[in-house]
């Protein structure tokens, strides 16, 4: 066979998926078919680390399904880790300790799946469970991932050794190195690693690199963790002591991030070690970790052990257990599921639910847990954290604890808070399990126990039994059987419900809104199932269509005073949820429309609109579509786009339209400065801070436009092709349909560009403060003239044009004046002295078409509403053709940077230092005002362009550079005066990302 492995032992099992060669070099490793790059090239003895794949039985479940690797049981496709050891490395008698640690199943022991041999080369190979990072590495501030909690850091790391000690086994190497992490696992565990198979400690491979190894890599050496004198050789060690002192110290590196409790360089605490003098362990006891730090007995009673010392071990792990942050009441049972118990506990102190798990369902665990753990919404139940119990017996879902379930409300248990209006728990379970779908997840389970009811004030209904989610994809799911509640299960479920698992169809998220139509009826019912009372007879009646008690309830509405108490609408939207067919049924989207104008129609006695902050971390721009709802979001690394089906759906539901986009830039990266969309939306361009322009297409991200061209940029009003981009002293314009500059106007000290026509720019410059129109040939663009000239006297660098009255603004240290392209002198001004900051301009929609044309749209006030900032001041609002052409005070502050009128008008918003202001332009009420946590101030407000009269769907770009606002429900407690809220909640930040 050459260098291929042969005489494969008779005893292994399972197979590698490939033949491994010999490595040209100790660095790469060629495997399965390509070069893989060492893991970690610290291993001692020998011992290299490499990715690679194996295939065998899976431990502790035979019937497990792994969808990645499209594999059965009981012979699985695993990722693993293979680690090559020298025979000459090789302990005496390691294949009888081999076929030992095959057997060891234990959560914080990294697993050894097999081993063979490499007779040819002298080497052995052996497929461990792959891990994330060691501790070395965490406590190096070189692994910031995933981490347990702290008790259940050190709990697991004491557990891991004290089974080791059960099993007959002395790991003789303990060290920072030898303690890993695995991040990829659910819950992520603590585990040993490296034992029992090389004859050799970390000193050999570490003293041959010399000088190459850092200082903190050689004080992991064996000798710097232990009082032996052994430190080369780890032949013959069977005294477990050893073992128990290393832990304290592996402890105390932990807890320190880096500190070895004998001293702080090799020199001291190698001296130290000798005296049995651990200098740095009264750290653990002073203030900053906590006053009598519950670790400190522990690891003081194991590093200076009288004798063996054996039990100071089991009485650190049984204090540990004792400190956990999660303890579980099975005493107090709230519910029991398909996979496990539902109980009361205590997370860090607070009251939450359990959901206890036995770890032989790992397959189910993993499901739950890799998809619930990266939810976060408001109308979705949270998973706290996740751990094993004490014993391994269990895994435990750390849940937020509710005050109980739409079963429980609808029975008359329920204790809890008072709930919202009707229409907003179902705008609430249908924007939780919309937040799902966007994640490309299907339930499969929803039914009224798996709505719970929060405990917290106002009360939010939270979508919850997670443990047959499913990824999707387009919204389609494959169905390898079927799984759910047949009570709330759609007919297209039904119907394959025999069926065998190569026979079922793919299912899709429609079956969803089926199942939660019914649950709308149920509990505006209080009780009854749309398709019958007796639930043996529910399941065919789904089949047959047959909706005996929605029949019923609409036959007795007129005579039913109690049931008329429901909106004909809801009853209506519930028909279009349970339509027997999926391509008849509504979708989501459109019964979150639907509730939000019903919420929206409602009494503001019962129901109100609050204001809500939703992150978007990661981005230096978020720019909105002009026509659709669309959010594009650019870093100096790459593109994004998100979506949602209407502008209804809240921003934490919008999901991500397409894969990202890769930037590349004419030199190194730099920051967004500036996110345009042109006109129709069909081109997307982006300014860097270091003179680089780019433009894609849009929906192809295909590069149109990149050149060493200034970051600001104004769109064309008509031509999609056509921007200008400005510099101090040069405006470009550019054609992106060609890709390039097709003329250059030359003005000294620009400040602003503003397209007002197809063919004409006018450019802001400070010299002499002037504002020049520059027109360009109907059909010859590269060719420009001066047609008009404006002095406004000063600084200034803003500039608006309203279509309707074809007039021209800007706004400076001289106030603001509006010119008329057949005028020179400005047709209204208003004078300022106070520092200004920004103004807007009420640009209402028209072309100036309409009856009565330009002259009547010069004499209507409603074209004519300016708002502006002023430094040190506040917000204030000026009409030339109302109050005299005075200003009026909004709102006086001297924070205020930033204002913006939506795009139909009706509403301004302020923003400032950590606050924001929205007014109704109709009567000038501040409807809202918000304390924004967020550590810049509010800038570049951009409403969404809309044409709805529904307030609920108004949303824009606020807080700095990457936070979204937008209006949603809440049941009512105020007057309709103006309210001021904070968004410093967890339950008010979402993040798209």
């Amino acid at each position: 066979m050459g260098n291929r492995m042969s005489n494969r032992m008779s005893n292994i099992r399972g197979t590698w998926m490939a033949t491994v060669e010999q490595p040209k070099s100790e660095e790469h490793l060629p495997f399965q078919g390509k070069t893989l790059e060492c893991k970690n090239q610290f291993f001692g003895g020998g011992i290299l680390l490499f990715d690679g794949y194996w295939r065998g039985e899976e431990k502790g479940n035979a019937n497990a399904e792994l969808e990645r690797m499209k594999l059965k049981a009981p012979y699985l496709k695993k990722q693993v880790a293979i680690r090559r050891i020298k025979n000459e490395d090789c302990l005496d008698g390691w294949k009888d300790v081999a076929d030992k640690l095959i057997h060891l199943n234990h959560n914080n022991i990294l697993l050894v799946f097999g081993y063979e041999e490499d007779v040819a080369n002298g080497c052995r190979y052996f497929a461990l469970e792959p891990y994330s990072a060691t501790l070395y590495e965490y406590c190096n501030r070189m692994y910031d991932g995933a981490m347990p909690n702290q008790s259940q850091v050190l709990y697991q790391i004491t557990n891991g050794i004290f089974y080791l000690h059960g099993k007959g086994i002395v790991h003789g190497d303990l060290n920072p190195l030898n303690v890993v992490i695995a991040a990829q696992s659910r819950p992520v565990r603590m585990k040993i690693s490296d034992f029992g198979l090389s004859k050799f400690s970390y000193s050999k491979q570490l003293l041959e690199k010399g000088e190459n190894i850092s200082s903190e890599i050689k004080l992991c050496l064996r000798k710097y963790w232990t009082f032996s004198k052994k430190t080369g050789s780890l032949e013959g060690i069977k005294d477990a002591t050893e073992d128990v002192i290393a832990a304290g110290c592996i402890l105390f590196y932990y807890l320190t991030r880096g500190e070895n409790p004998f001293g702080n360089d090799s020199k001291s605490i190698l001296i130290n070690l000798k005296k049995k003098n651990p200098v740095n362990l009264p750290r653990l006891d002073e203030n900053h970790f906590g006053e009598n730090h519950f670790a400190y007995e522990p690891i003081k009673n194991m590093i200076t052990p009288p004798g063996k010392g054996l039990n100071r071990l089991h009485i650190a792990n049984e204090k540990f257990k004792e400190a956990l942050s999660l303890q579980v009441n099975t005493n107090k049972l709230l519910g029991s599921g398909t996979f496990g118990h539902v109980f009361e506990g205590t997370f860090n102190s607070d009251p939450v639910a359990v959901k206890q798990m036995l770890t032989t369902t790992a397959e189910i665990i993993q499901r739950e847990m890799n998809t619930h753990i990266e939810l976060n919404h408001v109308n979705v139940v949270k998973l706290l954290d996740v751990a094993d119990s004490a014993d391994n017996n269990f895994t435990h879902l750390v849940l937020e604890l509710c005050g109980g379930t739409l079963t429980d409300y609808c029975e008359k248990k329920y204790k809890g808070p008072k709930l919202p209006p009707d229409e907003l728990v179902l705008y609430q379970i249908a924007n939780g399990l919309h937040y799902i779908h966007s994640r490309n997840l299907v339930h499969r389970d929803i039914k009224p126990e798996n709505i719970l009811i929060s405990m917290t004030t106002p009360v939010q209904m939270k979508v919850s039994g997670l443990s047959f989610v499913k990824k999707t994809r387009q919204d389609i799911f494959s169905q390898s059987e079927i799984r759910g509640t047949l009570l709330w299960m759609a007919p297209e479920r039904l119907k394959v419900n025999n069926n065998k698992p190569a026979e079922l169809p793919d299912g899709t998220i429609k079956s969803d809104t089926f199942s939660s139509g019914c649950v709308f009826f149920y509990f505006l019912t209080r009780g009854k199932h749309p398709f019958g009372k007796n639930q043996v007879n529910v399941p065919g009646n789904i089949l047959k269509n047959k909706q005996e008690e929605l029949v019923s309830y609409k036959k007795n509405l007129a005579a039913d005073d109690v049931n008329g108490r429901i909106p004909a609408g809801l009853i209506k939207l519930i028909e279009k949820m349970i339509q027997f067919k999926e391509e008849e049924r509504i979708g989501l989207p459109e019964v979150i429309k639907k509730l939000a104008a019903v919420l929206y129609g409602m009494d503001k006695s019962k129901c109100q609109l609050r204001l809500v902050y939703s992150s978007l971390g990661g981005y230096d721009r978020i720019s909105s579509h002009p026509t659709e709802p669309i959010l594009a979001c650019a870093n100096g690394e790459k593109l994004i786009f998100y979506t949602a089906e209407n502008l209804a759906i809240p921003f934490s539901n919008w999901r991500k339209k397409k894969e990202e986009v890769t930037i590349k830039l004419l030199n190194t990266y730099k920051k967004v400065s500036s996110l345009e969309w042109n006109i129709n939306g069909t081109q997307l361009a982006a300014g860097f801070d270091d003179y680089n322009l780019v433009v894609w297409s849009y929906p192809e991200c295909e590069i149109l436009f990149q050149k060493k061209l200034p970051d600001f940029l104004n769109w064309n009003p008509t031509r999609p092709n056509l921007f200008a981009g400005w510099s101090h002293c040069d405006v470009f314009v550019c054609d992106s349909s060609i890709g390039d500059v097709i003329t250059i106007i030359n003005s000294l000290k620009v400040t602003s560009v503003k397209w007002i026509s197809e063919n004409r720019i006018a450019v802001a410059s400070l010299w002499h403060g002037k504002i020049k129109i520059f027109e360009m040939e109907e059909n010859n663009l590269t060719t420009t003239r001066l047609v008009k000239e404006f002095t406004h006297g000063k600084y200034f660098d803003n500039l608006e044009w309203n279509e309707k009255t074809q007039y021209l603004a800007n706004f400076g240290d001289m106030g603001i004046k509006i010119w008329s392209m057949d005028d020179d002198k400005p047709i209204y001004s208003l004078e300022l002295e106070e520092h200004r900051s920004e103004f807007a301009w009420c640009l209402c929609t028209g072309n100036g078409e309409e009856e009565g044309g330009i002259e009547m749209a010069r004499k209507s006030a409603k074209n004519f509403t300016f708002a502006y900032a002023s430094r040190g001041k506040g917000v204030f609002i000026w009409n030339p053709l109302e109050n005299g052409q005075q200003p009026r005070p909004l709102f006086e502050d001297t924070d205020i940077e930033t204002v913006a009128f939506s795009s139909d008008g009706r509403f301004l918003a302020a923003g400032g230092k950590k606050k924001l202001m929205i007014w109704s332009t109709e009567d000038w009420v501040q409807i809202y005002k918000v304390n924004v946590d967020i550590k810049k101030s509010v800038m570049n407000i951009s409403f969404f362009t809309t044409k709805s009269t529904n307030l609920c769907e108004n949303k824009f770009i606020g807080p700095g550079i990457s936070g979204l606002f937008e209006f949603e429900f809440e049941e009512s407690k105020i007057s309709d005066s103006a309210s001021e809220i904070s968004t410093e909640s967890d339950e008010d930040v979402m993040d798209l990302t």
